[in-house]
């Protein structure tokens, strides 16, 4: 696979209404955000229309993509630019292809800071560079290019947390499906992760299921029975994240909206809602606030994928808005990474998505390369599905640039001092080529002398047979001269 790099275009957002841009070493360039009350209804009629799926129209979503794009910057031709505008058409020309491969992505980093309110909710995935004639660098949904990945970024409410892993990168697989409601389909995307997990290579999945129709390897239960226990009770769920301690976690399951004063308020809390499963199998609430603030306590949590059952409970609100409220939610509280279907998209190409994303992040890319690759995959399907502008429904918020899989990169030759002293007195200095190999320790465990010792000398017996089976140290040629 072609190696992808990422170059980072940040804007921020702020709640003072001001746009800046960073670039670089150009330095800082910005604006006023351009949102006066007419736009702002119109952009949110649009919104309301491309949640219902009824902004279908190549047309109706340039409309909201221009909207959006004078919204950050300005105006639609460069005179009408602002700072960050001028600078943002300078980053657009300057990125390339080379021979058609894309060798270089410029990440587009919209940072929200608190304050900017509905502004986070709005699709920026649909940003469009207004069309100027005679110029081959505008006329085009950022999205649709080869070379452009958006992300997103909240401020923290606590430390920011490292993004790579040593392998291996522990996925819990959770599918909520409560009885009396619409079965869930996650099949495909249970089986690429077993596919992954089981393939012989370095991708070094370690994979725990947990659903009520697949067993924690992933193996679906030929004789399903009703009247066991549910696997898949909020009480279950925690258990098994403090027990499995996962770095990615993905869940597919039912959502709704609750508005104060509903009657589905009368035993829960308003807001969004997820559906795991009481005792009795029928569907116990749970809020996206109180989902976020447990998971926001697991340290070794990296990403989490949010996948809203296509089909909604009647007269319970969007589940989208459910999915993008809980997005918003764990990506303020230090989870690297957060991946949401922030509006409807169909079961069969939200699974060919995820399918498509897990493949290049087992591949060691860089997240953000991993999300381009199945956003482009989510483009080409029939033409029915992009013409409604499926590109821009998922969402990725990030903090930060790299792979969840730490990579395995030969290092420069490094020279260290030791051995035994030679009969001048002098001691060898002996030059160590690093290989590829990987010798984990699980730094998230609790600390003590005895797990310390016996992961250090499980590490040295490895790296002691490594030269006779071909492995991760070779001697050099040594330079007794030097001291």
């Amino acid at each position: 696979m072609t190696e992808v790099g990422v170059e980072e275009f940040a804007i921020t957002v702020g709640k003072d209404r001001h746009v800046r841009a960073r670039w670089r070493g150009n330095g800082e360039d910005g604006g006023e955000l351009v949102i006066d009350d007419l736009r702002r209804r119109t952009i949110e009629v649009l919104i309301e229309l491309l949640r219902g799926n009824r902004l279908t129209q190549k047309n109706e979503l340039i409309l909201l993509g221009e909207h959006l794009f004078v919204t950050l910057f300005g105006g639609l031709y460069e005179e009408s630019f602002n700072g960050a505008g001028r600078l943002f058409k300078e980053a657009i020309g300057d990125v390339s292809t080379e021979d058609g491969e894309v060798s270089q992505l410029l990440r587009v980093a919209l940072a929200l800071e608190a304050g900017s309110g509905p502004l986070a909710a709005w699709p920026w995935e649909y940003l469009y560079v207004p069309e100027v004639l005679g110029d081959p660098n505008t006329g085009f949904f950022l999205l649709q290019r080869a070379n452009f990945v958006l992300t997103r970024s909240l401020p923290l409410s606590a430390r920011e947390r490292v993004m790579n892993v040593s392998p291996p990168v522990k996925v819990l697989f959770v599918a909520l499906s409560p009885r009396k409601m619409p079965r869930i389909e996650y099949t495909r995307v249970l089986e690429q992760l077993v596919r992954l997990r089981d393939q012989d290579s370095n991708s070094r999945i370690d994979l725990h299921v947990l659903a009520d129709e697949h067993g924690p390897d992933g193996q679906k239960y030929e004789n399903l029975d009703e009247s066991e226990e549910p696997r898949t009770t909020w009480r279950s769920f925690l258990a098994t994240v403090d027990r499995f301690q996962p770095h990615v976690i993905h869940i597919v399951g039912h959502g709704r909206y609750v508005n104060p004063g509903s009657q589905a308020n009368s035993e829960s809390d308003t807001g969004g809602q997820l559906a795991f499963r009481k005792s009795d199998h029928t569907p116990s609430w749970i809020s996206d606030q109180t989902l976020a603030a447990q998971l926001m306590d697991v340290r070794t949590l990296r990403l989490v994928f949010l996948q809203a059952c296509e089909s909604a409970e009647v007269g319970a609100g969007n589940p989208y808005q459910v999915i993008s409220g809980l997005a918003q939610w764990l990506a303020s509280r230090n989870i690297p990474a957060v991946v949401a279907m922030h509006f409807k998209v169909e079961n069969l190409l939200a699974n060919e998505f995820a399918c498509t994303f897990y493949e290049n992040m087992a591949q060691r890319q860089p997240i953000e390369v991993a999300m381009h690759a199945a956003r482009r995959q989510l483009m080409s399907g029939d033409e029915g599905e992009t013409g409604r502008g499926g590109f821009g429904l998922p969402v990725l918020y990030l903090r930060g640039s790299g792979a969840l899989l730490s990579p395995l990169e030969s290092s420069p030759k490094r020279t260290v001092i030791g051995g035994r002293p030679s009969a001048s007195g002098e001691y060898a200095r002996v030059q160590f080529e690093r290989v590829p190999m990987e010798v984990s320790v699980d730094l998230e465990r609790p600390v003590g002398p005895q797990r310390d010792l016996g992961e250090l000398h499980a590490a040295m017996e490895k790296l002691e047979r490594a030269p006779r089976e071909g492995g991760a140290l070779r001697n050099a040629p040594s330079d007794r001269s030097a001291r």
